[in-house]
């Protein structure tokens, strides 16, 4: 069930597409929106009181007072538009939230919505984007620049059987529950050595029906599996797609993610639905 979903912004081209996509969902659940303005955070290793990997360290720039005050009132006319006019809805904004703020309200909410990392030249690699995987222990949805309207009718969930994969699928029954085809996709690997049929059964009891398919692409890098995965996803026409994220601990390339998540996060033109 998904009744509190925390929409965050730290005042860049994220703040309408995390809203607007927040306000989807809540329009999908019967949800009410927290939205949370952040500032961006200054580059270096420790950001709102939580240490950053060394290869997942925030690119920002250096912002004057004047341009992260605008930044906060960009968040302001984004949560006036798209989320205030949501009953219940809130919004929390300070010159001093940190991070920190984030995790405390995120533990608590049932969703975290996040605006594509990337997107803003000002904030390249936001860190808010680890925090929300690897701290608030909640689903967290990436927003794309267009976010689509309405029910979430068709979903992809990539499985491959693994700890990530397992408990975003148990994040995703409520999204599950209103779709109106699951499909499960296995890249580079054959369904039964992944436990596909067996997930497959298990949701078919909660009345589910969804269907297994696999791509093959004999690729051997992560990025290279992730371009297939989205490939796939946005042939047909998919409104959200499901993933276990995986990385930190590794040389990664992007956020402290795994090349095939990073990948994934960066490009995906449907909301896409997080677990680690």
């Amino acid at each position: 069930m998904i009744k509190s979903v925390l929409a965050i912004s730290e005042g860049g081209p994220d703040a309408a597409m995390s809203f607007r996509l927040a306000a989807r969902v809540a329009g999908a659940m019967g949800a009410v929106v927290d939205a949370l303005h952040l500032p961006v955070g200054p580059a270096g290793g420790m950001v709102g009181g939580l240490a950053m990997s060394g290869e997942a360290m925030p690119l920002v720039m250096d912002l004057d007072d004047d341009r992260l005050e605008e930044r906060a009132k960009e968040s302001g006319r984004a949560y006036q538009e798209l989320v205030a006019p949501i009953q219940g809805a809130t919004y929390t904004a300070a010159k001093t939230a940190t991070l920190d703020a984030l995790v405390a309200m995120g533990r608590c909410s049932d969703l975290l919505v996040l605006g594509r990392p990337g997107s803003d030249p000002e904030n390249v690699a936001p860190a808010t984007v680890e925090a929300a995987l690897y701290e608030c222990a909640r689903p967290v949805m990436i927003a794309p620049p267009h976010a689509g309207t309405g029910a979430f009718a068709s979903v992809v969930v990539a499985w491959n059987g693994s700890m990530q994969a397992a408990r975003a699928v148990d994040y995703a029954l409520p999204f599950l529950e209103k779709a109106a085809k699951v499909t499960l996709l296995v890249v580079d690997s054959k369904p039964d050595d992944v436990g596909a049929s067996y997930l497959a059964r298990n949701l078919a009891r909660q009345g589910f029906t969804p269907a297994i398919d696999t791509i093959n692409t004999g690729m051997l890098t992560g990025r290279s599996r992730g371009r297939a995965l989205l490939g796939y996803t946005h042939e047909k026409v998919a409104d959200l797609l499901v993933m276990g994220a995986y990385g930190r601990g590794q040389v990664m390339s992007f956020l402290g993610l795994g090349g095939a998540t990073g990948k994934v996060i960066s490009s995906c033109r449907v909301p896409l639905l997080l677990a680690h």
